[in-house]
């Protein structure tokens, strides 16, 4: 697991979301593929850490495995959390591609499948967050 990948799923276990945008590239673009969002620079991952800590109680990314090469790196482990509301925490397969530019992630695409979340979680296949 290159250094990078395992710095990047320590730093979503921090109470500082500065921690995981100082990763990342002035200009890099974080996507969530399971719920088609797009987060764009430092600002945009800052952002998207809180509202995921603040939508999931308890969220973890634990490390299974993982591989890269000098532009790049996959990380994969175990997302798992207590959705705020949910009758059920939840704790699915995860994968995340880390594309690098000098050191610092200039793009991530998480992929995990949304549908497991919600049936781990006791809520409907329909369910979206107050608020959104």
């Amino acid at each position: 697991m290159p250094a990078i990948g395992r710095r990047w799923a320590a730093a979503w276990l921090t109470t500082d979301t500065r921690d995981l945008a100082r990763l990342y590239t002035k200009d890099a673009v974080y996507t969530d593929r399971a719920l088609g969002l797009v987060f764009h620079g430092r600002d945009g991952v800052t952002e998207w850490e809180t509202g995921s800590h603040q939508l999931i109680d308890g969220l973890r990314f634990e490390v299974t495995g993982g591989f890269g090469g000098r532009d790049e790196a996959v990380v994969q482990g175990v997302f798992s959390g207590h959705i705020v509301g949910a009758p059920r925490p939840f704790a699915v397969p995860a994968a995340t591609v880390l594309r690098l530019r000098g050191g610092l992630i200039r793009s991530s695409e998480d992929y995990y499948n949304r549908g497991e979340i919600l049936s781990d979680s006791g809520l409907p296949t329909d369910w979206t967050p107050a608020g959104a």
